[in-house]
């Protein structure tokens, strides 16, 4: 499977500081962009993560910072072979120990107290596809015109359904809950040649609607293009965005 990649991490137009951050194949994106391409053979490892930290006097920042790193030593150091089931059974085992990790970690330094992250996005092990979600950033999937988003928000807008609550209000995240959990989804042999997926932070999504980032999208696949729409509405959150591009495959599914 070849994966054509476009990602941006930038802070914004409002924010002083960038707390989001990228993790793509083993390397970490913050105020910065990149374009790829990956042969992904079932013997590759491969992720794909946006994390939006928040909290504390410089905690947003040092959280989704560790929580990234966290995800790519622990994917590093999974063993090969696994199933669906103990693959996801590691996947929230690691997600209670790092947040255990931020909670402590908060608790002794003053300057990251109430620090948190979200954790968005997908991981490719041997054969096996799989998206992964805790918080409010998304995923998306764009196929054959249509447009649809594949993660649900951990938010109180989206819980209760009453849409005069600020989409920002999230109840499950890294760090900043009594407990967290991690919605896994395998989507292996649901993906297909010329698919294009889509994770970004709510920078994104609370500034560009889903209809005119279908539109964008139509128009060109681009992260810079889905950025400066973010800006032009205001950028009032940083912003990240990766686009995954399935480029070719062997099989119809893949």
């Amino acid at each position: 499977m070849l994966v054509k990649t476009d990602l941006i991490c930038d802070i914004g137009c409002v924010r002083q500081k960038n707390e989001d951050i990228i993790l793509l194949d083993g390397e970490l994106y913050r105020d910065k962009s990149a374009q790829s391409k990956y042969e992904l053979t079932p013997e590759v490892r491969f992720v794909a993560i946006v994390a939006d930290g928040m909290g504390g006097h410089k905690g947003g920042d040092v959280a989704s910072e560790i929580v990234a790193q966290q995800f790519n030593e622990f994917v590093y150091n999974l063993p090969g072979k696994l199933s669906q089931e103990e693959v996801i059974s590691r996947i929230k085992d690691w997600t209670q120990a790092t947040h255990q990790l931020l909670v402590h970690l908060s608790s002794v330094n003053r300057e990251l107290e109430e620090m948190g992250s979200t954790f968005c996005g997908m991981l490719f092990y041997e054969k096996m596809i799989f998206i992964l979600n805790i918080g409010d950033s998304r995923i998306y999937r764009f196929r054959d015109g249509i447009f649809k988003q594949l993660s649900t928000d951990h938010s109180l807008r989206q819980l209760t359904g009453d849409m005069s609550i600020p989409n920002n209000i999230i109840y499950n995240s890294f760090g900043g809950n009594d407990d967290v959990y991690i919605d896994v989804k395998n989507i292996s042999g649901q993906v297909f040649e010329n698919d294009i997926f889509l994770i970004c932070s709510d920078g994104l999504a609370d500034m560009v609607s889903d209809t005119e980032i279908e539109k964008t999208l139509i128009e060109t696949v681009s992260a810079q293009k889905l950025v400066d729409k973010a800006k032009q509405a205001g950028g009032k959150d940083n912003i990240s965005v990766i686009i995954m591009q399935i480029c070719q495959s062997t099989n119809s599914g893949l």
